[in-house]
């Protein structure tokens, strides 16, 4: 199914609760859409194998606000979501997958930030069970690469770049699940210049030095003056006395 849109610009985050993109048959989900502006022109739309750009509480969800509430899903409701606006912003895309599998691997929808904790979980549930179960020794794959066992769940506490991916998981009799991938967004790194100290023309330590040396010459050669000058004046007068001048 492939997305098609008018979408002018992404402004605004749709977000799942639950966070994951795979669900069991008669389970619930809601979207929640963030805009920038609080503006009530926004809608959440979505793309089915059946029908496009179908709009929540049009034979399907029921909206609230900015969110739309999905219960007693079935697998006509896999498909693309989206919130868009009047003006034709957009949001982000979700993929949601409703199967008739007895197994899925639950895992965010939603990129994770690098450095956060991520669990990915292993659950299995019967068509008219009413609730799900992940305590069992399941498999976890990681684009088709068998990582281990574990008992329901894999934790990965701090994800980077390297752990993107598909994943999906096992269970012991009842198969495995349908793949889902995992994106993780790296931080932004920030870049810190260290400052160096500086000193204004004329007062690095050399110039100092220097001034201060030629200050000394200087007030030297003035004092030899003065003195010179004074020697010269008093010996002139002794002249004058002696010859009887005046």
């Amino acid at each position: 199914m492939e997305f098609t849109s008018a979408c002018l610009v992404i402004s605004a985050t749709l977000s799942i609760l639950p966070d994951r993109s795979q669900f069991f048959r008669y389970e619930s989900f809601s979207l929640s859409c963030s805009v920038p502006d609080n503006s009530s022109d926004w809608k959440v739309l979505r793309n089915t194998s059946s029908k496009n750009f179908v709009q929540c509480g049009d034979n399907w969800g029921q909206p609230n606000g900015f969110m739309c509430n999905n219960s007693n899903i079935y697998a006509s409701d896999t498909g693309q979501y989206w919130c868009q606006s009047k003006k034709g912003e957009c949001s982000n895309v979700l993929n949601v997958t409703v199967h008739t599998n007895v197994v899925i691997l639950e895992s965010p929808a939603l990129p994770v930030m690098e450095g956060s904790k991520v669990t990915l979980r292993c659950s299995y549930k019967e068509r008219y069970d009413q609730d799900s179960s992940s305590g069992f020794n399941a498999s976890f794959y990681k684009n088709d690469v068998f990582q281990g066992n574990h008992t329901g769940e894999m934790v990965l506490p701090v994800v980077s770049k390297s752990h993107e991916g598909s994943y999906k998981c096992g269970h012991p009799v009842k198969g495995v699940s349908p793949s889902s991938w995992l994106t993780v967004r790296v931080k932004a790194k920030r870049t810190t210049t260290s400052a160096t100290p500086t000193h204004p023309p004329g007062i690095t330590p050399i110039n100092l030095v220097s001034f201060i040396l030629l200050f000394i010459l200087y007030t030297v050669i003035l004092i030899l003056c003065v003195y010179v000058m004074r020697k010269l004046a008093q010996a002139r007068a002794k002249y004058r006395v002696s010859r009887g001048l005046k």
